[in-house]
């Protein structure tokens, strides 16, 4: 066979050229949809930013596979119509994506949608869809549609129940619709869904196709109360883990970990399939653990309160000493223009007297020099009072913080201790399991009448001493890596949490410092200008040779 033969032997549609989606094809697409006014005329002049783009419509491409969409970060609405996809695919960098429309492809399977949380509007209209399936991550979903498929059993949109916030389903097109009980079963059993092929739903349409489906609906509402008490269960339980989480002693307040560990090591199982007397000293070797890190579980979530409240104790010493600095701050800022009010009037009175003729300039030199005198000394010792109140906060704050460090490693510290003894019991629990197992295989070894009781897969295991007693080796080490690998997450997600905590409080004071200190400066040096801009209005009506008399006032 030739090589073109092989290639035209590839290409699905070999009378049509396949589109494929790249910087060019988005670029054009996106100026193409664009606004024609002159915003538009610039926007193509300035350049297609991809990851600012929010709508990108791909219509009428030929488009075969998705693809090539990962740098449209801030897209929230995408239209791949009238193309020629058969998957849908590469969608799992468009977390914030609200609506995806699909309509008018070849798309067989509803699948790889986990990453779409955020959908509202889902369009897949004009499809080769047989089933509905692989939805359940859209729990915000408002608009289906997936009308113009290939469903044959209407009993398939019980699917769509599940979704709560659903309001509007368009099905008109596929084969089942045929049957004029279809539209009876879907306006009763989607009892959330209030436009059914974009028409509104009656109550009298509803409780018609109740009547006509009464049982059938009794099974699906037995069915939403069974999967409602399983959601709700799971969200109770991520709920605990992420709340285990914060004192770093998740997945440890049940058996759920220890039989992790046996799931994950296939040498261990096997052996745990030969029953007899493992199956006691397995359960044993499970209480032993459940109670080991009930223990650890109780004492970390302890910390964790103790941890927070030196938390918040730390925080309410800074905040009350912010705010008598503040305080202080404000008196002597208050003393200041108390001491600079006379002044400015003193200022003001002479531009009066030179403004009217009254004095002239060399007669008012010397009250204008006294006055900046004046006002310079003040404005200097407000700088050294507000310096000093800020020297003191610093210094007031880093003994805190020092000492808050040490109370939260020492926490930490108490924590990993008492998480190494849990560790450490848990390995001599799986030491002695290790040992049971050896002793109960033994025993098993040397009854033959208990051999043909063995699964097959066990049987030449058993045979042989030396490949048995490797086995229950191989899992005993198995375990022991399993358990140093939770022992190291804990510690290294404790260390970090520490570092992380006592890091950010130092880089937040010193970055509140540096604020302060040019909050000061600048202030000053306004109040300065201001004064400067005061002096400028005489200079105004001045020629420079009597200007320059005043020196460097002016």
């Amino acid at each position: 066979m030739s090589q073109k033969t092989t290639l035209n032997s590839l290409i699905i549609h070999p009378d049509i050229e396949p589109g494929v989606i790249d910087n060019v094809m988005l670029a054009r697409c996106i100026l193409e949809y664009g606004p024609k006014d002159e915003a538009g005329r610039l926007f193509a002049e300035e350049g297609v930013h991809l990851d600012e783009a929010t709508v990108v419509r791909l219509e009428f491409q030929n488009i075969i596979r998705i693809d090539h969409l990962w740098m449209l970060k801030s897209l929230r609405k995408l239209t791949l119509s009238h193309n020629l996809i058969e998957k849908i695919e590469n969608l799992d960098q468009l977390s914030g994506l609200n609506e995806l429309d699909l309509s008018f492809n070849k798309i067989e399977k509803i699948e790889n949608l986990d990453a779409l949380a955020n959908l509202e509007v889902l369009t897949l209209f004009h499809n080769r869809i047989r089933k509905l399936e692989n939805m359940d991550a859209l729990q915000k979903l408002l608009v289906f549609s997936i009308g113009d498929n290939q469903i044959e059993d209407y009993k398939e949109m019980a699917y769509m129940r599940r979704f709560r916030k659903l309001r509007s389903v368009s099905f008109k097109g596929n084969p089942c619709c045929d049957d004029p009980m279809s539209y009876q079963f879907l306006k009763a059993a989607l009892t959330r869904v209030t436009f059914l092929d974009y028409k509104l739903i009656t109550e009298e349409e509803r409780e018609q196709g109740c009547a006509v489906f009464r049982g059938l609906l009794r099974k699906l509402d037995e069915a939403d109360e069974e999967a409602d008490a399983k959601r709700l269960a799971q969200e109770e339980y991520e709920a605990r883990v992420e709340f285990y989480a914060l004192s770093f002693v998740e997945y440890l307040s049940g058996p759920e970990l220890f039989e992790k560990m046996f799931e994950k090591d296939p040498d261990g199982s096997l052996l745990l399939q030969v029953g007899g007397d493992l199956v006691g000293y397995y359960e044993q070797y499970k209480e032993q653990y459940v109670e080991t890190m009930a223990g650890l579980v109780e004492y970390a979530q302890e910390a964790y309160n103790v941890r927070q409240a030196e938390i918040q104790l730390f925080k309410d010493l800074i905040d009350n000493a912010l705010e008598d600095s503040v305080e202080k701050s404000k008196e002597a800022i208050k003393a200041y223009e108390e001491r600079k009010k006379p002044l400015v009037d003193q200022l003001n009175s002479i531009i009066g007297k030179f403004a009217a003729q009254q004095a002239t300039i060399e007669q008012l030199e010397p009250t204008i020099i006294d006055a900046g005198e004046s006002f310079n000394d003040a404005v200097f010792d407000l700088w050294k009072k507000l310096m000093t109140i800020e020297m003191q906060l610093y210094e007031q704050c880093e003994e805190s913080r020092i000492q808050f460090g040490v109370n939260i490693t020492e926490m930490i510290t108490k924590l990993l201790e008492s998480a190494r003894g849990a560790f450490g019991a848990w390995r001599e629990h799986e030491g002695l399991w290790s040992m049971r197992q050896a002793e109960a295989l033994s025993k098993l070894l040397g009854n033959r009448v208990l051999l043909g009781d063995v699964q097959p897969q066990l049987l030449e295991a058993m045979m042989d001493r030396d490949l048995m007693m490797n086995l229950v080796a191989q899992s005993s080490d198995n375990h022991m890596r399993f358990i140093d690998a939770r022992e190291d997450l804990l510690m290294t997600r404790a260390n970090q949490w520490r570092d992380d905590l006592v890091q950010n409080t130092n880089d937040n004071e010193i970055k509140r410092n540096r604020d302060r200190i040019l909050e000061i400066y600048y202030y000053i040096d306004n109040q300065r200008e201001e004064w400067t801009d005061m002096q400028m209005t005489m200079t105004e009506t001045i020629d420079p040779e009597a200007a320059a008399l005043l020196g460097d006032e002016f």
